[in-house]
């Protein structure tokens, strides 16, 4: 963990370098903080936040409405580091909060991290602009990764864009659909797609390549007004009614994560997001379901 830490710190850094904000240079560490023998030095009106790229486009959202409500305080969203390197770089306290769109593995729920969950989004099967169908069955979506078909429609042909091993989306929808789950896997040890590490890779390819499918998130599209079409699933579009009614199947939820309560600023803003209705209402128009669920 620590050659990651020091890995993702020195992107940090740099990162830092070639920004407006002075890094690490104010604020003192309670002495019965758990950070306290391993803590940077940050300033006090400044929050740092790296992560999974899932949660990237509506963080970044969040962070610009809470700069135009306190504008004394600002809020520092990184590149995506994965939900990993979110992991790690919040335990050994490179950043202040990290981002996660997964639950924790079981080694790194023992840690002790908390968990903050902000909000829910649709993943959906998302294709080409060029591509002719509107809607997909789930084991039509088998078929595609196993390879067994190949042709949309018209004829024309499928393009598969995979992500990595461990992917959010890949996970939430290979939780609820086995088959799914084993297509994806021998595709992988098969070298049968092309392999796509990024979100911001994703919308790209799915933006450009003709017959494009992939999965992703519906909050990102909408969010970014992304050229790329989500399909609806055995007939059920993605939308907060149908996610929250379980009739629409697939969803992640997106979380941050802390090694003690947050305190500063890091509280102010997490109490924007969680608690505040213009948060929750940027939220809902941009794709994403508001958490917790009962405010």
């Amino acid at each position: 963990m620590l050659l990651t830490t020091l890995t993702i710190a020195g992107a940090l850094l740099v990162n830092l370098v070639g920004s407006a904000h002075e890094p690490f240079t104010a604020a003192e560490v309670p002495i019965d903080s758990p950070l306290h023998l391993r803590s940077t030095v940050r300033p006090l009106e400044v929050v740092h936040l790296a992560g999974s790229g899932s949660n990237l486009p509506i963080t970044r959202a969040l962070a610009e409405a809470f700069h135009e409500r306190s504008n004394s305080l600002h809020v520092v969203v990184f590149d995506s580091i994965g939900s990993t390197g979110a992991v790690a770089a919040t335990y050994d306290d490179v950043i202040d909060l990290g981002l996660v769109s997964r639950p924790l593995k079981d080694s790194e729920a023992a840690l002790g991290l908390l968990i903050h969950p902000y909000a829910r989004v649709p993943v959906v099967v998302a294709v080409n602009l060029g591509v002719p169908d509107e809607s997909i069955t789930t084991s039509e979506l088998v078929d595609i990764y196993a390879g067994r078909r190949r042709q949309w429609s018209d004829g024309s042909p499928i393009v598969v864009l995979q992500r990595e091993r461990g992917d959010s989306s890949h996970r939430a929808v290979g939780q609820l659909v086995p088959d799914f789950e084993a297509a994806n896997d021998a595709a992988y040890r098969e070298g049968r797609w092309p392999i796509v590490e990024s979100d911001q890779a994703m919308q790209e390819a799915l933006s450009i390549t003709a017959g494009a499918i992939g999965l992703f998130d519906l909050g990102a599209i909408v969010l970014q007004r992304l050229p790329v079409k989500p399909l609806r699933i055995d007939e059920i579009a993605p939308s907060e009614a149908s996610v929250q009614s379980g009739r629409y199947p697939f969803s992640k939820d997106l979380a941050f994560i802390s090694v003690e309560q947050p305190g500063g600023a890091a509280a102010e803003f997490l109490r924007f997001v969680v608690e505040g209705e213009q948060a929750r209402t940027l939220m809902r128009s941009s794709g994403y379901i508001p958490l917790p669920e009962d405010q």
